[in-house]
């Protein structure tokens, strides 16, 4: 498949200020999205979160 088809995934846990190891979230990952895993560049990252945690929005919090 030509690159240009591809679906790209942006990986949650590197943009959030927990560890994905210890968080206990409940996560998709893009691999069960339906998609063509073919299609798919990162099929191990996570698309879909239930406690996602913004590092910029803990600093809003902090000195705010």
């Amino acid at each position: 498949m030509e690159p240009k088809n591809r679906l790209k995934s942006l990986n949650m846990c590197d943009f959030c200020s927990r560890e994905r190891e210890t968080c206990g979230a409940e996560i998709l990952l893009a691999k069960e999205l339906g998609e063509d895993p073919g299609r798919i560049l990162n099929p191990a990252s996570v698309v879909f979160c239930d406690i996602y945690e913004s590092p910029v929005e803990i600093l809003k919090k902090k000195f705010h």
